[in-house]
């Protein structure tokens, strides 16, 4: 493997694709789409929420990087086709990397915060780092600890949108007060999609690597509960989440938007639900390995769902 390609593995760039897109999606099929028909103007320039996007995705990198430096001894027995750090990269090139990467991102955003006259906005970005930091050297090895820092880190790539268009929450007139509304209530709710989501994924990886966590000492939820528990822990959470999409079901079709209802239905409810089909029958890593792609599926088309609030404003 040359040095790119292990770089790009190592920094999971289908997953920052993921994240990049979200950001971009909310920003320009629904934020912006609600402004225009209101006759408001972003708080950020077109320039301006790329750098924003790139501070989020150079911070989840070396959130990758970190992760994989402190879990080489895990990978040895979960993935160990899979290691790139000590195989392809160096132990020192990978905390470089990490501390660039960061470095980079928080610059970044306090820029943008103080650009906008909010500086203490750049602190959002700072605290993503301190939790990644300290989610690899510790919290992933405790009970849910880790699970639930990563998933809130992944709602707020979708909160972090929001956080930049303090119009949205700070000074509210008369004239921006319904499209703030409507807009803080559909970024909570995907904020809401990503949490959930991503708290079943972390459950499955955990059970896809139960061997080498237990072998080093984790205790995560599979370890301490069971196999069988974290299925019906993760399947709960799974049902929970179909709950929350036919209450937005409901809601979209008051505005009149059934080709949204039929989409969600199709494409987001029922793959869910194939997730939970394909939960109870999973064994061995490989099995839930399939699960956890399949929740990836789940959330790339939650995330395109997004595209009808451009179609319909």
């Amino acid at each position: 493997m040359n040095p790119l390609s292990a770089f790009l593995k190592l920094i999971r760039y289908p997953n920052l694709i993921y994240i990049f897109l979200t950001q971009y999606l909310l920003q320009y099929a629904v934020i912006r789409p609600v402004y225009l028909r209101s006759d408001m103007q972003a708080t950020l320039g077109h320039g301006a929420f790329f750098l924003l996007s790139l501070a989020t995705v150079l911070i989840a990198a070396a959130g990758y990087i970190i992760n994989d430096y402190f879990d080489v001894n895990i990978d040895q027995i979960n993935k160990p086709d899979k290691i790139i750090i000590d195989k392809y990269i160096s132990r020192r090139w990978a905390m470089l990397w990490h501390t660039l990467l960061n470095v980079a991102g928080v610059g970044l955003g306090f820029a943008i915060a103080w650009s906008i006259g909010r500086p203490l906005l750049g602190f959002t970005q700072l605290m993503c780092t301190g939790l990644l930091w300290f989610y690899s050297t510790a919290y992933k090895r405790q009970l849910l600890i880790g699970n639930v820092v990563i998933s809130l880190l992944t709602a707020l790539t979708v909160m972090v949108v929001g956080f930049y268009e303090p119009q949205l929450y700070s000074g509210v007139t008369p004239q921006s007060a319904v499209p703030a509304y409507l807009l803080l209530r559909v970024i909570l709710a995907y904020a809401v999609f990503a949490f959930l989501l991503s708290l079943v994924r972390e459950m499955v990886k955990d059970l896809e690597d139960i061997k080498g966590d237990d072998k080093e000492g984790c205790r995560t939820f599979p370890i301490v509960y069971g196999v069988n528990a974290s299925k019906d822990f993760a399947a709960a959470l799974l049902w929970l989440l179909i709950a929350a999409i036919v209450y937005a079901q409901f809601r979209v079709v008051q505005w009149g938007w059934y080709a949204a209802a039929a989409y969600l239905l199709v494409l987001v409810q029922l793959p869910a639900a194939a997730v939970i089909y394909r939960l109870r029958r999973a064994s061995g890593p490989a099995g839930f390995h399939r699960v956890s792609n399949l929740i990836k599926l789940v959330m790339l088309t939650g995330i395109l769902s997004m595209l009808f609030f451009k179609i319909h404003f």
